[in-house]
């Protein structure tokens, strides 16, 4: 990926060609190729990749050159779709809801050179998210209940079948958003290191390390998630798991900052990824313990002084 990302940055040509070309491989791929295991990874990963270029852009160019570089992009990813899916629609979506939180996140992270802020950005993003998707979502519905209908031959709905649909529209509520800023950010921090490794700095293992979000904003992700468990809203449990990735994300750093420079460190560190990746089957209890360990180190310090962030 460094090749890749090397030569992107070479020129606009060269980074409009690549971005470009990914997005092609990302709508194409099944269309042509069928739907099958291989085909969907090597897709996501295009997306991926795509993403992470957006980002790198954004971080190397700021919004005035990249900018001219992501809309040529843009361009061909609505014309892919156009062409592959016989709808503008899907590449549309994959601009505004995939590109633009990461623009967005990298114009932030370029400016500030704070990793904190551009965290607290990304739930700032993940609100206005969860503010649209509450706003659609009785369209979502209505437009759910008319498929079922349809699919029904023209037969009313059971009780069942509207709780079912009813359901999956407050799930969607629920996730969405708190997932569009995992994968967001996560994208930021892989541009990131990108721009890190091609300057030939150790600048983004710093800054990470020295992550941390303050007693004021742990203090009031502690209100909202005690609020979030009390009350069982939807919109306030998305934005109570917003703000548990958030401090997931100091808890890693502070990981990071006490095994980084240990002997057995390493493997140390592939044991807790490990368990972090697999936090959903063992019922969240690693990211969640993660995200108590950054919280609490807002006031006890775990990591001591932390280093000095490089650019």
């Amino acid at each position: 990926m460094l090749t890749l990302a090397r030569y992107t940055l070479k020129g606009p040509f060269q980074a409009a060609g690549v971005v470009g070309l990914l997005v092609v491989l990302a709508v194409f791929l099944m269309p042509l190729a069928g739907v099958t295991m291989v085909t969907a990874m090597v897709a996501s990963l295009a997306s991926l990749f795509a993403m992470v270029l957006v980002g790198l852009i954004i971080l190397t160019q700021g919004l005035g050159g990249g900018l001219k570089v992501i809309a040529s992009s843009a361009l061909v990813a609505m014309l892919a779709a156009w062409l592959a899916l016989k709808s503008p629609g899907p590449g549309i979506a994959m601009v505004v809801v995939q590109w633009v939180p990461v623009i967005i996140l990298a114009h932030v992270l370029r400016t500030s050179r704070s990793m904190a802020i551009t965290v607290l950005t990304g739930i700032a993003v993940g609100l206005v998210v969860l503010a649209l998707l509450t706003l659609l979502s009785s369209g979502l519905e209505h437009e759910l209940l008319s498929r079922a209908a349809q699919q029904g031959g023209g037969a009313a709905l059971t009780d069942e079948q509207r709780q079912q649909i009813d359901q999956t529209v407050r799930q969607l509520k629920f996730i969405l958003a708190p997932s569009l800023y995992l994968e967001s950010m996560l994208i930021i921090f892989l541009a990131r290191w990108l721009q890190a490794r091609l300057g030939e700095t150790g600048g983004f293992g710093r800054e990470f390390q020295s992550l941390k979000l303050g007693r004021p904003t742990a203090l009031i992700a502690l209100v909202i998630v005690s609020l979030g468990l009390w009350l069982k809203l939807d919109w306030l449990s998305s934005v109570a798991l917003m703000l548990v990735i958030a401090f997931m994300f100091q808890g890693i750093a502070v990981v990071h900052s006490r095994l980084g420079g240990k002997k057995q460190g390493f493997p140390l560190l592939v044991l807790f990824y490990v368990l972090l990746v697999f936090s959903v089957s063992l019922m969240g209890i690693p990211g969640i313990l993660t995200s108590i360990a950054g919280m609490i180190d807002n006031w006890f310090g775990f990591r001591g002084r932390p280093p000095n962030p490089t650019a």
